[in-house]
């Protein structure tokens, strides 16, 4: 099996340095983290601060809303140089339309912004060929990455034979679609709360995720959301979903969109292309993914996702080798989450066992509405591994060992929510598709938050 260099490098130190990290059962991390949140609810309750109590409230708010404008107004003003007039987006004949009523939206917001301007169908339903060339004309996706992550998403939310899936909810499959939790999406994302302390909503902007993230980025030298930022962002949530999240699941396909996720902010929604003249700037993230600061409140409302005036995309295509560089050599290390990757904190860790782990994923993570009986599963496992192929992602090219087996279904396959039960939150509440013009998570849940508009 080949190396990858840069990457090889950062895991001696990563393993010497998370000891703990090898060969740890998920459920009993899930245990462990229960006993502690018992502890602490039984323990006294600290005394409240008597300078809140004498009305000290407002002034704090007051003070944090004028910081967050504060904030913002330190990070506009930063342009892109050095960009090809070619990849200005969007192109014409591409106009963006806000979603209508039964539009399909979820926790993707760069496939709610193609569809908003039409390179993805408005509704919201969309098939591989679709996204393969959407995501490549509007913001450069390498064809294998977006071969990947299209066909996961067939697999467990979609339906194979179309080859399509919706970006939201599913209107014909309960809990289908990209909403479904724990296939494609999944725990730790940039910008959308857990499934289970959102009480089922993980598809919806949280503002006070976003707030933290343009502290972060406030505070770096570059004031852009840069690799490096977006590594802050994710040591935080990944604290919070460990420390409050029992049902955190870390599995190997969703860990690598989650971590993923986190490297798209400045490959993808950067002005121009990232380290060669491109900016990560506020006006480009902040579009995109939707927020729009209200300055009264210092709170992000959710709007359709949009590009900026006069932005360009990358113009060289960013690959599946490229995320898992930049999500496990700069994202990852800053708070290692365990996941049952067998080669984690070893020297034979890189880029290709990962991608072999993708690849002999497959046949853990079969489509829960699929998995009724061992040939359908079987067959729709060979199209899945036939598809990877034809991007060059096969066992031989990868130098992968023969781990084929045959028990493709997981323990519980067919409950919905992955491999574990699904947590007890209201899900069908917040099971459909995206909701704009509203506020959404105002504050840091701690336990599932069901009422969570503010």
């Amino acid at each position: 099996m080949k190396a990858t260099p840069t990457l090889t490098l950062g895991l001696p130190a990563l393993a010497a340095a998370y000891p703990g990290i090898m060969g740890l059962h998920n459920r009993q991390a899930a245990e462990d983290m229960l006993q502690k949140m018992h502890e602490r609810e039984a323990a006294p309750a600290p005394e409240a601060d008597p300078q809140l109590l004498s009305g000290g409230i407002l002034d704090t708010v007051t003070d944090t809303v004028s910081s967050v404008v504060n904030d913002v107004q330190g990070l506009l003003g930063s342009v892109a140089a050095a960009v090809d007039q070619e990849n200005l987006r969007p192109e014409p004949g591409f106009e963006f339309q806000p979603p209508g009523p039964g539009d399909s939206r979820g926790p993707c917001p760069g496939l709610n912004l193609l569809a908003n301007y039409g390179y993805l169908p408005r509704n919201g339903h969309v098939n591989y060929g679709q996204v393969l060339e959407a995501t490549a004309r509007g913001f450069n996706m390498g064809a294998d990455l977006t071969t990947v992550l299209a066909v996961f998403a067939i697999l467990t939310d979609g339906d194979i034979a179309t080859q399509s899936w919706y970006l939201g909810s599913d209107p014909n499959v309960e809990g289908g679609g990209l909403n479904r939790h724990d296939t494609v999406e999944c725990d730790i994302s940039p910008n959308r709360e857990d499934y289970y302390l959102g009480c089922g909503d993980n598809h919806h902007l949280s503002s006070r995720m976003f707030e933290q993230n343009v502290r972060f980025a406030a505070a770096d030298g570059s004031k852009e959301f840069t690799l490096d930022v977006m590594g802050s962002q994710y040591k935080a949530n990944s604290e919070l979903s460990q420390e409050r999240n029992p049902y955190l699941w870390y599995f190997p396909f969703p860990s690598i969109v989650s971590l993923g996720a986190f490297a798209f902010y400045p490959n993808f929604f950067a002005n121009g292309t990232y380290g060669a003249g491109g900016v990560a700037n506020y006006e480009s993230i902040s579009t995109i993914i939707g927020a729009q600061l209200n300055e009264e409140t210092g709170h992000y409302e959710y709007v359709p996702e949009r590009w900026p005036e006069n932005w360009y995309r990358r113009s060289t295509p960013y690959g599946a080798v490229d995320a898992l560089t930049d999500g496990f050599l700069n994202i990852y290390p800053r708070n290692p989450v365990p996941m049952p990757i067998a080669q984690l904190g070893t020297d034979n860790f890189n880029v290709q066992t990962v991608l072999c782990d993708v690849y002999s994923g497959i046949n853990s993570i079969v489509p829960l509405a699929l998995a009724d009986d061992y040939e359908s599963v079987s067959a729709e496992v060979t199209w899945a591994l036939g598809k990877l192929a034809d991007v060059g992602i096969t066992a031989d090219l990868l130098g992968c060992p023969d781990n084929s087996q045959t028990d493709y279904l997981y323990a519980n396959a067919t409950q919905p929510g992955g491999p574990q039960n699904p947590p007890p939150v209201d899900e069908q509440t917040w099971q459909s598709d995206n909701v704009y013009g509203k506020t959404y998570f105002c504050e840091k849940p701690t336990a599932p938050v069901c009422a969570h508009t503010c």
